[in-house]
């Protein structure tokens, strides 16, 4: 009868994984790759994408164990290897630019028309599910979405945005501000649709 590797607390799973532990870096994985994975997917053009690069993050996540300092969860220490590495990952494989279709930007209206009305009136998104929520998100043009999740679903600040992605504060809030102009439009449109 085998016996179910459990450990008691995050900090033993740590120690076991660094000393190379194959039980506990199994369960590490286990305990969190689900979630790793769609955080990645979040980040990457496809569900394939999105593997490899939770891949890339475990390795780096055992490699770097020894300097998590327990400051934070690990989960969240993990969440910020996952999201780096699926952001590298899509703007290895992609040529990463952000999104100023013209037409989309006319339909949108200009940056000061942007900034208003940016949120949705409840009743606009009660019949939501969080699944169709994330659908939608994930049909924006990449520049949108991405800054779209750093921002609003990560909580990265503009200026960590720019710093992550290469861009300017402004151009951070742009895309964001667009983002949600386009999210809040297809949701409207979903709604009439149905």
């Amino acid at each position: 009868m085998s016996k179910t590797w459990h450990l008691k607390d995050e900090r033993e799973l740590i120690d076991g994984c660094i000393k190379g532990n194959v039980k506990a870096q199994r369960e590490l994985f286990d305990r969190f790759s689900g979630k790793m994975l769609g955080i990645c997917f979040r980040y990457c053009t496809n569900l394939e994408d999105a593997r490899d690069a939770m891949q890339m993050g475990f390795i780096k996540t055992f490699n770097l164990l020894e300097k998590f300092k327990g400051n934070s969860k690990l989960e969240t220490w993990m969440t910020r290897i996952m999201i780096n590495t699926a952001i590298d990952l899509f703007k290895k494989n992609n040529r990463f630019e952000l999104y100023d279709d013209p037409q989309v930007v006319n339909q949108l209206g200009n940056n000061d028309e942007v900034q208003e009305n940016l949120y949705l009136d409840t009743a606009e998104s009660d019949e939501l599910t969080e699944q169709d929520i994330l659908e939608l998100i994930n049909e924006l043009p990449d520049g949108y979405r991405i800054v779209f999740n750093l921002y609003a679903i990560d909580g990265l600040s503009h200026r960590d945005i720019a710093a992550q992605l290469g861009i300017s504060e402004g151009t951070s809030k742009s895309q964001l501000a667009r983002a949600r102009k386009l999210l809040k439009h297809k949701i409207l449109s979903r709604e009439i649709l149905e």
